[in-house]
Formats: structure tokens, C-alpha cells, sequence
């Protein structure tokens, strides 16, 4: 017994396609096996507008080779794979009706496949139906496969594998592999992989209530900079054309949020003139928009804004408000967008992580030890480099030179009270190194005097060390202020 496929008779030798669609089953009579052959027509329907070809015509036969039989898969157990849907490069008059593998001709050089396992997918015909219907709506319309993620990928060896394939699995939403992606791995001879995407869609911010923008306007705003005062005042209504009023000493910023698809001039020109009204023209004003904004309309807000007697005006589409989130507070997406209620918690987690890692690169001799009259210094001078290196660019060395890790590096703690507290200590180990180059300078760090020019043995003397010592107490004492995991001890 092998994999069936139908006969190809009807099928013109010259045809080529990008890629071709086979149904693979076992050939026995169980659920999910008959779901796939029963949607056959769905399948062909779908394809036959594209570059594809769903291949199962009329008369079953069997057919196997090195590549495909109904116990394995390019060297794989079959029980594990079938039944699925196989994208590949094959064209299909390579499916002859064989009585076993010697009857074959020889696998194709350049052959690709992608496998679809649909036990992994599916648990009942029902799913199977849908999985199909998905896939085909998708290659029709020339969309992404969405939702799939490689699950192996097994490259020709001529011993096990005789063709390169890929199997996919379900993967996280918003995962997808684009078609091109898809025909270009089966039609590349070089080597190459499959190229999954991760699909980022914009915000449709119309989709929040006003309140619930202007609540995202002002918590993005709070963060973005050092405000004397920052007022929510549209919250409650009766803004006199303020939805939030800040100040920095003596200059005012206002600014109001329209959570429109599309920002109409009219609107912006009446909070305006309420800001007249009532004395308020404020020297900063921004209209930050849910949708989008014309050129034209924009032009307009700013003249008609400074003709009000405002200094500087702006306005903010939604696509540019969301790159300024992006950019400047992604974890406002993750609450706001993602729904996590204290995303703040996961970053400070990670940034405690970071300052752990960067820790570590101090629990070292050259730190936890104590200066004497007599100390190796090329030792001490190397593990100093190597430190202020860790902590600029995350790179950790061995004492060779050896590249052994890359650790995230002081830039990147998130909290700003920590990144603070992480470069006031990246400046003490500075420090060290400028007062060890000041003492060597001024003689209280000299060579020992034994002659031998590689002699790594220095004399320091009593002043020396304990200014250096200081300086090393000080660095461990700001990481225990911050209260990482890592109990560094000196001494």
C-alpha cells in the first residue's frame, strides 16, 4: 500500500504553475482523511483562479517513491504527518502508478516541499473543512497563510532526506507566510529557508470611545515630559476647548484629541475659538488625531490656530501618534492595546534582569578582592576594559579576548530611574580607571623594581590602595541600592 493519487491522464505535460496543492492520505476510510478528499472540489475551486493547481483526478492509484509513501514522508514516519495538504514544486506527471520504489525515476533535484499535517490543526472533519477553507480564501485572494509557524525543516542529505522540506504548525496569532515567500523557497535552488513574517497591524484608535483615546492621549503625554502641571480636563467636560492643559514653567501646551476616521477642520476650528473665548490661547497647541489628516486640513489648523494668536501649532495623525507610542512608550500599547493591566511590572523585571547580568561581570578578583602593597595590574587594567565594555555594549570577553556572550548592555534598562542609578555606576568604574591612570602617574603605582620588563607585579602604596578600594566599595554599595538578586561582597 502507498499514498494515493488520482490519474493525471487530463493534465497537459506542458502545464507549469508556480506551485502545486496534493491531498495526501493514507487511502483508508477514517474522519479526517475522508473530510480532505470530499473538499476536494472546494480546494480545486479556490486555486484554479491563481498560479496553483489542486491536483485529484478520477481513478485512485497507487503511487510511491524514495520521496512519498504511505509509511514515510523524505525520511520521516508518515504516521506522524498524514493526512495533510503538501505545497511543493512537483509537477504532477511525476506521479506515475508504480508497484514499488524500483519502479520510480529519480527524485528531482531541485524538489521542495511544505506539509500541512492536518492532525496538528484538525480534531474532527469539521476542522478539517474550515482549515481548508481558510488556506484556500487566502492563496485565492493572494494573502498570507496566517497563523502557521515552522515546525521542522529538514534539508536534503541524499541519505534520509532526499528533498528539502519544511512542516508547519500552528503558531501564534499574527504569524503569517506570505505566498511570495512560499514560491520563491520552491522555486530558489540555492539554499534558502521559508520566511515567516510577523504581521503588525495598525491601531484603529476610532474604535475606543473619545474617553478612553484622550485617557491614552494623557497617559502618553505624562511620560513624554517633565510637566510642572498636567491636567486631564476634557474627563469631565466643560473644557473651554482643553482636553488636556500642561504647563513647564511659564509656557502652556494644550492640546485636544479628535478620535475620528478622518479629522474634519470644522471641529478644531471651534475648540479654537473656544480657547478665545475664554482666555486661554495657550503658546503650544497639538490636535492629536485617531485617524487620518489631510495636507490640506492640517495647513489650515495651523494658520487658523497661529491667526488665533497661538505660537506653535501641530497636528498629529494616528499613524503618527502610534509611532510616537511605539517609539517612546510601548508599554502603554501592551495596557492599552494588549490589555496586559501592569506592563510596567514585566519591564521592570527585565530591567532587573539586565542589571543582574551586568552584575555578574563584577564578581571578579579585580573587584571583590582588597588592594595590597603588591598586586598583578595588566590583570586589574584588562578586567577593568572589559567591564566598562560589558556595561557600553554587552559584550563579554575572556581574558584572551574570546568573545564568550552578549548580555544586554546599560542603554537598554527601560526605567529611567534605573538606567540613572546603572550609569551612575558605569562612572564609578570609569572613575577607578582614571584614578588608577592618575596614581601610576604620580608614582604610588610603580613597577616593583625586580628588573624583568614582563614582570605583571606592581607596588602600590597605602594611599593608593585604599582610594581605589573606596571606589570599589561605592560600586558595590549602588548595586545593592538597587536591590538586584546578585550578592556581590567585597573583601
Amino acid at each position: 500500500m502507498g499514498l494515493y493519487v488520482e490519474t493525471l491522464d487530463n493534465i497537459p505535460s506542458e502545464a507549469r504553475r508556480d506551485y502545486y496543492i496534493y491531498l495526501l492520505d493514507y487511502g483508508w476510510d477514517e474522519p479526517i482523511g475522508n473530510a480532505l478528499v470530499k473538499n476536494y472540489e472546494k480546494m480545486a475551486s479556490l486555486a484554479a483562479s491563481n498560479r496553483a493547481v489542486v491536483i485529484r483526478g478520477t481513478n485512485r492509484v497507487h503511487f510511491e517513491d524514495e520521496v512519498l509513501s504511505w509509511h514515510e514522508i523524505n525520511g520521516q514516519d508518515a504516521t506522524e504527518l498524514l493526512p495533510a495538504i503538501l505545497i511543493t514544486n512537483r509537477n504532477p506527471h511525476k506521479f506515475k502508478e508504480t508497484n514499488g520504489p524500483g519502479q520510480t525515476e529519480p527524485i528531482e533535484q531541485d524538489l521542495r516541499m511544505i506539509l500541512i499535517p492536518l492532525r496538528k490543526f484538525c480534531t474532527t472533519a469539521t476542522d478539517v473543512v474550515a482549515l481548508i477553507e481558510r488556506i484556500f480564501i487566502d492563496i485565492k485572494n493572494q494573502k498570507a497563510l496566517k497563523d502557521f509557524k515552522i515546525a521542522r525543516q529538514y534539508q536534503k542529505d541524499n541519505r534520509f532526506a532526499m528533498a528539502d522540506m519544511i512542516t508547519l504548525e500552528p503558531g501564534s496569532k499574527g504569524t503569517e507566510i506570505p505566498m511570495e515567500n512560499i514560491v520563491g523557497y520552491l522555486g530558489s535552488r540555492r539554499t534558502s529557508s521559508l520566511k515567516v513574517e510577523k504581521s503588525v497591524h495598525p491601531i484603529h484608535f476610532e474604535d475606543r470611545s473619545g474617553n478612553e483615546f484622550e485617557r491614552l492621549v494623557f497617559a502618553y503625554l505624562f511620560r513624554e515630559k517633565n510637566w510642572d502641571s498636567l491636567d486631564w480636563i476634557g474627563q469631565s467636560g466643560g473644557d473651554d476647548g482643553r482636553d488636556i492643559w500642561g504647563t513647564i514653567g511659564d509656557k502652556t501646551y494644550c492640546y485636544q484629541c479628535a478620535n475620528y476616521r478622518n479629522l474634519t477642520f470644522k471641529k478644531v476650528t471651534d475648540d479654537i475659538d473656544k480657547l478665545v473665548d475664554a482666555d486661554l490661547i495657550s503658546d503650544y497647541f497639538t490636535v492629536v488625531c485617531g485617524g487620518k489628516v489631510s495636507a490640506v486640513t492640517r495647513t489650515a489648523i495651523i494658520n487658523y490656530a497661529k491667526g488665533a494668536g497661538i505660537s506653535s501649532a501641530n497636528v498629529w495623525s494616528g499613524v503618527e501618534f502610534e509611532e510616537r507610542l511605539r517609539r517612546d512608550t510601548p508599554e502603554l500599547l501592551s495596557r492599552f492595546v494588549d490589555g496586559e493591566v501592569f506592563p510596567e511590572l514585566s519591564e521592570l523585571q527585565n530591567d532587573k534582569n539586565i542589571i543582574n547580568k551586568l552584575a555578574e561581570c563584577f564578581d571578579r578578583p579585580a573587584f571583590t578582592t582588597p588592594f595590597r602593597n603588591e598586586v598583578s595590574i595588566p590583570d586589574f587594567e584588562k578586567a577593568i576594559t572589559d567591564t566598562i565594555e560589558v556595561l557600553n555594549t554587552g559584550m563579554h570577553r575572556l581574558r584572551d579576548g574570546t568573545v564568550i556572550k552578549q548580555i544586554s548592555s546599560r542603554h537598554e534598562v527601560a526605567n529611567d530611574q534605573l538606567r540613572a542609578k546603572v550609569s551612575s555606576i558605569y562612572k564609578l568604574t570609569v572613575g577607578l580607571r582614571d584614578t588608577f591612570v592618575e596614581l601610576r602617574r604620580n608614582d604610588e603605582i610603580r613597577a616593583c623594581g625586580c628588573g624583568q620588563e614582563d614582570c605583571p607585579v606592581w607596588m602600590l602604596t597605602d594611599n593608593a590602595c585604599q582610594k581605589m578600594d573606596a571606589i570599589k566599595r561605592a560600586i558595590f554599595e549602588s548595586f545593592h541600592n538597587i536591590g538586584h538578586g546578585l550578592e556581590l561582597k567585597f573583601g
